[in-house]
């Protein structure tokens, strides 16, 4: 049977149109999931508050079954440590551990305090003497090593999502105030390390930054420098690269971000003030794990409030998804 010229285009639109869904459907399939216990449920164990080795101090779980945490809670330079308090239940379902100058809730799904809640008052850490120059600070962080360590080089895209909403921040007075030394704020972490073992540079890493909400702006702003612990460098583009919104309303706020771009010109900033020196192969470098959490350098009380945490790695065609 003949075909007119109007039937023979939409043949050929609807078999394009195929082609585009099934490419589509197999960009989906190609996303791997690089979070695990995205919503937090199986618990955490609790890192001692010395900087340095990780030491597990205790665990924080509730109920049965829920298997070995996969997530840390780090509180480095706190003097209230987490370790030993016991579950709390919620009228929303949640289960919260707290003390005087800090908690942590996991809510189930839906609820009003899902995915995960982490307070911070400061206040009890310091007192009413605030911080001072070269002094440390309390952390309220969660973190995970990131499995498999896909290299950057094997990736088409790294897919993030969180979705955060500040719940409380109130700041008290401190004599000597200054918002280089006395702030509030709340931000993911994601190192990005040479994981190839016959590179000169292997373990080497930077600190690659998603800022989430800072006390002192409703946007932050980008910091590049070294860390004070370690002399890694810290990559924290300006938060209106991830979204527009300020999470200083206390509104929902969701950052949906391709992440490998900006990791990618992370790693060149980095080479050109004389970071990772000693390898500037893409291939090299891996995602090696992930924090969340709360910095406070100044006395403050806040609570932040995190869900739909999730980090895809989707692979380009025919590239090894880590190294050897």
């Amino acid at each position: 049977m003949k075909r007119t010229p109007r039937e023979a285009i939409l043949v050929v639109f609807a078999a394009f149109t195929c082609c585009v869904a099934a490419a589509q459907e197999s960009k989906m399939q190609d996303a791997r999931e690089l979070i695990r216990d995205p919503h937090f449920q199986r618990g955490f164990e609790v890192y001692d508050p010395k900087p340095g080795k990780k030491v597990v101090s205790g665990v924080l779980q509730w109920g049965d079954g829920a298997g070995k945490p996969v997530w840390g809670l780090a509180q480095w330079s706190s003097k209230s440590p987490l370790a030993g308090a016991k579950p709390e239940r919620l009228p929303s379902g949640a289960v919260r551990f707290s003390n005087e100058a800090k908690a942590i809730a996991v809510g189930p799904a839906g609820t009003d305090d899902a995915d995960l809640v982490m307070r911070v008052n400061a206040r009890v850490e310091y007192g009413d003497r605030p911080r001072q120059k070269g002094e440390p600070w309390p952390h309220l962080l969660v973190e995970q090593a990131i499995e498999g360590h896909p290299s950057l080089a094997s990736l088409q895209a790294l897919q993030f999502e969180i979705s955060v909403r500040l719940r409380h921040c109130e700041k008290f007075p401190m004599d000597g105030y200054t918002p280089n030394l006395h702030a509030a704020h709340f931000q993911v972490f994601i190192t990005v390390q040479n994981r190839n073992r016959k590179s000169p540079g292997f373990g080497d890493f930077l600190w690659f930054g998603i800022p989430l909400y800072d006390d002192r702006r409703r946007i932050p702003t980008p910091f590049m420098a070294p860390d004070t612990g370690h002399n890694k460098f810290i990559y924290t583009p300006h938060g209106q690269t991830f979204t527009s919104e300020s999470a200083h309303g206390g509104q929902w706020v969701a950052v949906k971000s391709d992440l490998l771009p900006i990791m990618r010109e992370a790693l060149q900033v980095a080479w050109e003030r004389g970071f990772l020196k000693d390898s500037q192969e893409l291939a090299d470098y891996c995602l090696g794990g992930i924090n969340i959490g709360w910095e406070v350098p100044g006395i403050f009380n806040v609570e932040l409030q995190v869900r739909d945490l999730s980090l895809k790695a989707v692979q380009r065609v025919g590239q090894a998804s880590r190294l050897p």
